[in-house]
C-alpha cells in the first residue's frame, strides 16, 4: 500500500482501465469560465491582478444563453473525437457545476442557473463519448488558503496567513467528490500545475479519486513527482521526441494561439496542418487533446468549428489508420509523414504537400509485404510494389507505385499488409532523400563530461548510422526556441558532435527558422542551427555522437514543469549535400 492506504493496480488492471483511452487518440479540450467575458483567456485574472470581488461581478454577467450540450457534444463527434475534457474548475476558482461546497458556482452566482456539465454529461452518454473534467487542484485565485509554487493571488491575500490544509479538505476534495458521485461514470479528471504540491497530498488525492471511481483515469499533472497518474500529459502544445516516453502520453493543443476564448486571437492552424498533427501524434505513441474556447454565451467559435468539421471527414475515411493504432516501430521521422500500425497491417500516412514524384521508399521492410492499397481508395485495388536489399549495409527498401497526385485532403494513407510486422528492420538509416534526423531522447544517453560550467550536467546521446551512398554530409541542430531566448546564450558553453570519427565543436546559431513544423507550436519556433560537413567515404555504418548540457536526464523524479525551458534540444539532423554542391 502507498501512504494513502490505495492498493497499487496491477500491469494487467491498468491496462485495462486504460484500453478505451489507448483506442481513442483524439478527444476536445474545452476551456470555458468566466474568462471568456473578458476574452483574455483563462490567465486574465492573475495577469491583471483582478481583486477577487471585481472578479466575482462578472458572474452577475454570465449567461450562456445559446450553450447547447448536444451541439457541442454532436460537434465533437463529428469531429472523430472520443472524449472531452472539459474545466469544470480552473484557476479562477470558478465552478462550471453547480458545488455545494462553493456557491462561487454558475448555478448559484450567475443568471444562467443551469449546469452544463450535467446536461453535457447526457449528452455524452447518448452520443457515446466520455465525459472527462479539468480541475484546477492547486491554483486557485479566489480561495484565500490555495498555495502554489509560483502562481497565487498575493494581491488579495497574504502569503503568511494561507492555511493550505483548509483548501485542501474543505474545497479540493470535497468539489472533487462531487464531481465523481453526480455527473456519472467520468473518463478521466485532468488536473493541472501541480507546482509545490508535496507527494503525500499527490498521493492523497490519487487514493481519493481511486476510492469514488476507480476507473476514472487521472493525468500525470496531478503531481509533480514522475510517474503519478495513469499517463503523461506533455507541455502545452508540446509533441515528444522518439523514445522520450515509456508511459502513454497526451498532447494538449490549441487551434490557435490561446486557451480561453480570445475573439483578437485570429492566428487559426489550418484543418490540413491540425490533421498532420494529429497523425504525427499518434505515430509518435500518443493523443491529441485539441482544445476550442467557447463564447460567453455558450458558443463554439465558427472558425474552430469549421476545421473540426473539416477534420471529421478525414478521421472518417482514415479511421482504420488511427483509432487503436499503435506508434511507428521505426525511431525517426521519414520526410514524407508519420507511420502507424497494426497486427498485420503499417499505415504511411503521406503528407500531401510531400507527396513523392517517383515511388515511395520505405526502408527497413525486412518481412514480406503481401499488398499495399490507398485507404481512399473504396475498391482497394493494389499498388505495384518493389523490393531491394543494400549488400553493404545490410538494409532493405521498399518502393510502392503511386499514383501522380495524392487521392486524399492533407494526408493520404497507404496500407500495407504486411506478414510480420514484428520482422522489421528499426536501425537508424539514412533516408533515400538523404535526409535523417535523430530525435535526441532515441539514442543512448549517458552521463558525460568535457563541456559546460558545472552549473549543469553534461551528457552525451550516442547512435549508430547507417549511410547507403557516400559522400559529403551536412550536419544541423534543431532546437525549439521561445521568442524571449537567444539561442546562442542558451547554448554559451557550446556542444560537441562527432560523426564518422569527424568532431565539431561550436556554439549553435539561429541560422533558419522553419515556417511549420509538426511538433513545434507556439510559442516556441523550429530553428535550425548549421554546424558543418563531415565526408563518408563508402557505404557502412558509422557512429554519431552529440554532448551537450541540454541533454536532459531521463530518469528524474520530477516531471518536467509546464512553463518549459526557453531553449529545448530536440534533434540532430544529416542531409548529403548533392556533389555539384560539395
Amino acid at each position: 500500500m502507498n501512504v494513502a492506504g490505495a492498493i497499487q493496480p496491477s500491469n494487467r488492471e491498468q491496462a485495462e482501465r486504460m484500453s478505451w483511452w489507448t483506442e481513442a487518440k483524439f478527444g476536445m479540450f474545452i476551456h470555458w469560465g468566466l474568462y471568456a467575458l473578458p476574452g483574455e483567456g483563462e490567465w486574465h485574472m492573475y495577469g491583471s491582478k483582478i481583486p477577487v470581488a471585481e472578479y466575482e461581478s462578472l458572474a452577475e454577467q454570465f449567461n450562456p444563453e445559446r450553450f447547447n450540450a448536444k451541439e457541442w457534444v454532436r460537434l465533437a463527434a463529428q469531429a472523430g473525437m472520443k472524449y472531452i475534457v472539459i474545466t469544470a474548475k480552473h484557476h479562477d476558482g470558478f465552478a462550471m457545476y453547480g458545488s455545494q461546497a462553493e456557491p462561487f458556482n454558475i448555478v448559484d452566482a450567475t443568471p444562467f442557473q443551469r449546469d452544463p456539465m450535467k446536461e453535457l454529461a447526457q449528452a455524452c452518454q447518448e452520443e457515446g463519448i466520455r465525459l472527462c473534467f479539468y480541475y484546477s487542484h492547486v491554483i486557485d485565485w479566489h480561495h484565500p488558503h490555495s498555495v502554489h509554487q509560483f502562481a497565487n493571488n498575493i494581491w488579495d491575500y497574504k502569503m503568511e496567513e494561507k492555511q493550505f490544509d483548509t483548501y485542501w479538505n474543505e474545497l479540493v476534495k470535497p468539489q472533487i467528490k462531487e464531481l465523481l458521485t453526480e455527473y456519472g461514470p467520468i473518463g478521466l479528471l485532468w488536473f493541472d500545475t501541480a507546482g509545490g504540491l508535496s507527494k503525500k497530498d499527490s498521493e492523497d488525492i490519487v487514493a481519493h479519486v481511486r476510492r469514488l471511481q476507480p476507473d476514472c483515469l487521472i493525468n500525470s499533472r496531478v503531481s509533480q513527482y514522475r510517474g503519478m497518474g495513469d499517463y503523461q500529459s506533455k507541455g502545452d502544445n508540446e509533441t515528444p521526441m522518439f523514445g522520450e516516453e515509456s508511459r502513454p502520453w497526451e498532447t494538449p493543443m490549441t487551434m490557435n494561439e490561446t486557451w480561453g476564448y480570445c475573439p483578437k486571437d485570429q492566428a487559426w492552424k489550418t484543418a490540413d496542418s491540425l490533421i498532420r498533427q494529429l497523425v504525427t501524434i499518434v505515430g509518435k505513441g500518443g493523443n491529441l487533446l485539441l482544445n476550442v474556447g467557447p463564447s460567453p454565451k455558450g458558443t463554439i467559435p465558427e472558425p474552430a468549428a469549421e476545421r473540426l468539421r473539416e477534420i471529421g471527414e478525414w478521421t472518417e475515411r482514415n479511421a482504420e489508420a488511427v483509432y487503436g493504432a499503435s506508434a511507428s516501430p521505426f525511431p525517426y521521422e521519414f520526410d514524407w509523414g508519420a507511420v502507424t500500425a497494426k497486427p498485420g497491417r503499417l499505415y504511411l500516412h503521406v503528407f500531401n504537400d510531400r507527396w513523392p514524384r517517383g515511388p515511395l521508399k520505405l526502408q527497413g521492410m525486412r518481412s514480406r509485404v503481401i499488398k499495399a492499397y490507398l485507404l481512399a481508395d473504396p475498391l482497394r485495388r493494389e499498388l505495384p510494389l518493389t523490393h531491394t536489399y543494400h549488400g553493404g549495409t545490410e538494409r532493405h527498401t521498399l518502393s510502392v507505385s503511386l499514383p501522380d497526385t495524392a487521392p486524399d485532403r492533407a494526408v493520404s494513407v497507404i496500407a500495407l499488409e504486411v506478414e510480420d510486422v514484428h520482422d522489421l528492420d528499426t536501425g537508424f538509416t539514412v533516408l533515400p532523400s538523404g535526409l535523417l534526423k535523430v530525435d535526441i531522447t532515441s539514442g543512448a544517453v549517458t552521463e558525460a563530461g568535457g563541456l559546460g560550467d558545472g552549473t549543469a550536467a553534461v551528457r552525451r546521446a550516442d547512435w549508430n548510422i547507417a549511410v547507403t551512398e557516400p559522400g559529403a554530409y551536412a550536419l544541423s541542430l534543431i532546437s525549439f526556441k521561445r521568442a524571449d531566448a537567444s539561442l546562442p546564450d542558451s547554448y554559451g558553453d557550446g556542444i560537441r558532435l562527432t560523426f564518422a570519427g569527424e568532431t565539431i565543436e561550436t556554439v549553435p546559431q539561429e541560422d533558419s527558422v522553419i515556417a511549420e513544423s509538426q511538433s513545434c507550436q507556439y510559442p516556441y519556433k523550429e530553428v535550425h542551427s548549421r554546424l558543418g560537413k563531415v565526408f563518408i567515404p563508402a557505404p557502412g555504418t558509422y557512429e554519431l555522437t552529440l554532448t551537450s548540457r541540454f541533454i536532459k536526464d531521463r530518469h528524474s523524479k520530477f516531471n518536467e514543469i509546464w512553463q518549459a525551458d526557453k531553449v529545448k534540444l530536440r534533434s540532430v539532423m544529416l542531409e548529403r549535400i548533392p556533389s555539384q554542391h560539395r
